[in-house]
């Protein structure tokens, strides 16, 4: 065993996994870009005061779980451990709303935090998540819920659910906070520590809390009683998810999310195949974010999803992406053929490489590599085991010809004597 290790919570993604990342990726970008969204990239590293800001002192995040140090300008910077405040800064810094239009877009990529790693978590882990800035109106709060519903059945999550609540206007939750910062002083000392924390810091944060302890004490918070404003626009999403949309959803009224940016509208997606702690994804609307970090008045809605989440989700409902499709694969079996054969039929086989490059030009994965140490047997065990839709078997007989050998592994059949010239012709399958 090697004594140099992946940091635990940070694993390798190995070839046969990033296959599937791969899949996951194009479906996604396609899904996204044909939504009219746009994909942003920002830097792994920012100024720690960032998050400090947008996230919340409170929250755990910021309290007990990034990754923090100092650079050699003695500057504080840290891992990004969510992505809507990178955004954000990326959105104010390079002024990318000019004029009174919304602004959407998408990102993919890795974020840290220090917790512990568990089913679906890790210290590193990715996710994909949109933004839709400059959009006031509940209709986005509500199409937003509806492309993540979407989402997930586009990459072959079924079992789901919906939680949606609303946190009401910068006044709603000022009144909400005293309301139960009276009840939980007076539970306090049947309280974790890390809720005695947030009841001095963020009293809402005590929502976010997974100490079973504290659970029946939650489960007996008042409710929150939102304006008239925001109780209104509350009910025109549930509505528009309804009558619209066409998306089930619950309403979790315990449900406050654990960033302190966010405003109105918030709301995640629940999945069977995660167990107890079974959120694959969230949201809401941050109306204030960008105000607040020296930009315009921009207000704003997204979510993330945590792809290594959203692949045990996969896995319990039987993605049909988790399938390797076999569809454009095509392996290539020499049998038989040493070096003095390859440098006696080099013409023949010049002519073949170039048709094989014009496959992978047109798409098609193909694997050709001068392996004379390895039986035919082997080769097709190995192809079979790629996930190749066919192989090709070049022996001295073919190439003496100038045919080859198809065997498809999708039809059972196998095809002789077919001409080389005939190679790109004949892979012109759906």
């Amino acid at each position: 065993m090697t004594k140099y290790q992946a940091i635990k919570g940070m694993s390798d993604i190995l070839p046969e996994e990033s296959q599937v990342w791969q899949r996951l990726e194009e479906v996604t970008r396609s899904f996204f870009r044909t939504n009219g969204y746009e994909e942003i990239r920002t830097p792994v590293v920012e100024v720690t005061e960032l998050f400090q800001r947008s996230i919340g002192e409170a929250s755990d995040i910021v309290h007990k779980e990034m990754y923090t140090f100092k650079d050699r300008g003695d500057r504080s910077m840290t891992l990004r451990p969510e992505m809507t405040a990178s955004v954000a800064r990326a959105v104010i810094e390079n002024n990318l709303i000019r004029e009174a239009k919304p602004l959407y877009l998408y990102y993919i990529g890795p974020m840290f935090r220090a917790e512990r790693p568990q089913a679906g978590r890790r210290r590193q882990f990715h996710q994909v998540g949109i933004e839709s800035i400059n959009t006031p109106s509940p209709f986005s709060d509500a199409e937003a819920i509806a492309l993540l519903a979407r989402y997930l059945r586009v990459v072959g999550v079924e079992s789901f659910k919906i939680k949606i609540n609303t946190l009401g206007c910068p006044k709603d939750q000022a009144e909400y906070r005293e309301t139960l910062k009276a009840y939980f002083s007076k539970e306090s000392a049947a309280l974790c520590e890390d809720c005695k924390y947030r009841l001095e810091k963020n009293v809402l944060r005590i929502f976010d809390c997974k100490n079973e302890s504290c659970h029946k004490i939650i489960d007996n918070a008042p409710p929150m009683k939102p304006c008239g404003t925001c109780g209104s626009d509350f009910d025109t999403i549930r509505e528009l998810l309804k009558s619209v949309f066409n998306v089930f959803y619950e309403v979790d009224r315990k449900l406050v999310r654990g960033l302190d940016y966010y405003t109105g509208c918030v709301f995640e997606a629940t999945s069977a195949g995660l167990g107890a702690k079974d959120a694959v994804a969230a949201g809401g609307r941050y109306d204030n974010l960008i105000k607040e970090m020296g930009g315009a008045d921009l207000p704003a809605t997204g979510f993330a999803i945590g792809i290594e989440r959203l692949l045990e989700s996969m896995k319990a409902d039987s993605s049909p992406l988790l399938v390797e499709p076999r569809q454009k694969r095509i392996y290539v079996a020499l049998a038989g053929v040493g070096l003095d054969a390859i440098k006696r039929f080099s013409k023949v086989l010049g002519g073949f490489n170039s048709a094989l490059c014009l496959l992978r030009e047109k798409g098609h994965e193909v694997f050709f590599h001068f392996r004379p140490d390895v039986s035919l047997k082997s080769q097709l065990r190995e192809a079979d085991k790629w996930g190749a839709r066919a192989v090709i078997i070049l022996g001295e007989d073919e190439l003496t010809k100038g045919v080859m050998t198809l065997k498809d592994f999708e039809s059972k059949e196998e095809k002789k004597d077919i001409a080389i010239s005939e190679l790109v012709s004949i892979f012109r399958w759906d």
